[in-house]
């Protein structure tokens, strides 16, 4: 089945909005899909299926044997960093019985090292003492470079090189890496180890099962997944947190409005409403806002980051974000999903496109509401 098996509801007619990328400095839709190289769009509101489309260029998200279609599945890059922060309070709930915001709060304060066996062991890992909390908002104060030089020789490389391809397990890479300076940094610095570290920490909650098989037979099977979905693991078998993840569009819609519901499916309260008031809100404990001067900063569109999700300044809407243009966006106050799944060839003028997604989907939702005020039967999708 495809994301068509979503009910169908009212026709998104027209968008519009502002670009910089036309004469006319508007957009529409047809022209927002070729510029932002987007393979997949699904727009999914209150649980109608407003929007499917599937580029049908050869030439966008090109892998051998497959098209773009509702079931192909999408690497989703960092989109997984989400999937592992909702498994991680998932795995809280199970493991410690959380329910409430001070719950969870309270196993979050614990650190890294009172979860993962031998963090502390001479000569100790950066994470040992780091609480939970640090990690998920990307604060954990260990060194790590993610973007190297121009991508080459940066962590983010050296982690493919030895846990993607199996050499290591994650505990024992993390290992290597020591704290940023000894007062301990705790300012905002992007790190695949960081989700890699939430990721075996959830494992170690969830033993003996494993979180690939903790995924499959708790939260994916719950939101009613279409395809299989597929997910890397390390030496040892544990899922790489930040990366690795592939699954069909429409079963990322699927996550979305599980996000969006706060863990509830139908009468079932899966993982604990509290949950995603802590990890995708803006709230008065933490600032996750990042300075401007932040090599991982959007001067063009300022973000937040708060437990692997990104958020606007401003906005009451939260995302997930993957390197290749890949979205979850969250809209709560409209009740709205939009999964994109794009071609930006590892960020290829990501930042500009990154602003540019946003207005998109911003207009798509507003066109949305737009729809469902005159109820239709059919769905559009640009030619």
């Amino acid at each position: 089945m495809s994301a068509s098996s979503f009910a169908r509801g009212a026709e998104i007619k027209q968008v519009s909005f502002e670009c910089d990328v036309t004469p006319s400095k508007r957009c529409d839709l047809n022209t927002f899909v070729q510029y932002a190289r987007v393979c997949a769009l699904l727009v999914v509101q209150k649980g109608s299926l407003l929007l499917e489309y599937f580029n049908r260029d050869d030439g966008f998200c090109p892998e051998r044997g497959a098209i773009n279609e509702p079931t192909r599945r999408y690497g989703i890059a960092s989109v997984t960093k989400a999937i592992t922060s909702t498994l991680i309070g998932h795995a809280i709930a199970t493991r410690y019985g959380a329910r409430t915001r001070d719950d969870f709060r309270r196993i979050l304060k614990m650190p890294v090292g009172r979860f993962v066996e031998r963090m502390h062991v001479p000569p100790p890992s950066a994470y040992a003492n780091v609480p939970l909390q640090d990690v998920l908002r990307m604060r954990s104060g260990v060194r790590w470079n993610e973007l190297g030089w121009h991508g080459l020789f940066s962590d983010a490389n050296q982690f493919s090189l030895d846990v993607r391809n199996l050499k290591m397990n994650v505990r024992d890479f993390a290992r290597r890496y020591r704290a940023r300076n000894e007062d301990g940094d705790e300012s905002f610095n992007y790190s695949a180890l960081d989700a890699a570290v939430v990721a075996l920490v959830a494992e170690r909650m969830v033993a003996p099962s494993s979180l690939t098989d903790f995924l499959a037979k708790g939260i994916w099977s719950a939101i009613g997944a279409q395809g299989d979905a597929s997910w890397g693991v390390d030496g040892d078998g544990t899922a790489i947190g930040p990366c690795c993840f592939k699954a069909e569009a429409g079963d990322l819609a699927r996550f979305g409005v599980f996000v969006l519901n706060k863990g509830r499916v139908g009468r079932s309260q899966i993982v604990p409403e509290a949950w995603f008031d802590i990890a995708t809100r803006t709230n008065t404990v933490d600032d996750d806002a990042i300075d401007l001067e932040n090599r991982y900063q959007n001067i063009g569109c300022p973000l937040e980051y708060r437990y692997f999700w990104w958020r606007r300044r401003g906005h009451s809407d939260f995302t997930a974000i993957g390197r290749d243009g890949q979205f979850v966006h969250v809209y709560p106050d409209s009740g709205t999903v939009v999964v994109q799944i794009s071609d930006w060839r590892a960020w290829s003028n990501g930042s500009a496109r990154e602003c540019l997604t946003f207005r998109a989907h911003d207009a798509l939702v507003r066109a949305a509401v737009k729809a469902q005020e005159v109820p239709h039967t059919a769905s559009t999708s640009p030619n």
